[in-house]
């Protein structure tokens, strides 16, 4: 069984950037996860590490940060705001070879 989930990342309307990892059979107010302060910049690929150390995670072996957009209304995406948002392969703190 593979212990690597993709942890999310996204700016939420209350302007906080959120760090999740949603993981399959855990209720969502289980599913470990972290926000900065609103009006902070996005987090730097170091505060990001450290948050997901502080969650228990760590970078899956080569992996990278991915960033893609999402538009809240598909038939209109050229002129709504979209939302970014990043992810990462992770895996559980402690095992050999992570990275990013």
């Amino acid at each position: 069984m593979s212990t690597t989930v993709r942890a999310l990342m996204s700016k939420h309307p209350d302007g906080r950037w959120h760090l999740f990892v949603p993981l399959t059979g855990v209720p969502l107010s289980q599913h470990p996860e972290l926000a900065w302060a609103a009006g902070a910049p996005v987090p730097t690929p170091a505060l990001r590490r450290d948050a997901l150390a502080d969650l228990g995670y760590q970078a899956a072996p080569g992996a990278e940060w991915e960033w893609f957009e999402a538009s809240p209304d598909p038939d209109d995406a050229d002129t709504t705001v979209v939302e970014l948002i990043a992810s990462l392969d992770v895996r559980p703190a402690g095992l050999d070879g992570g990275a990013a």
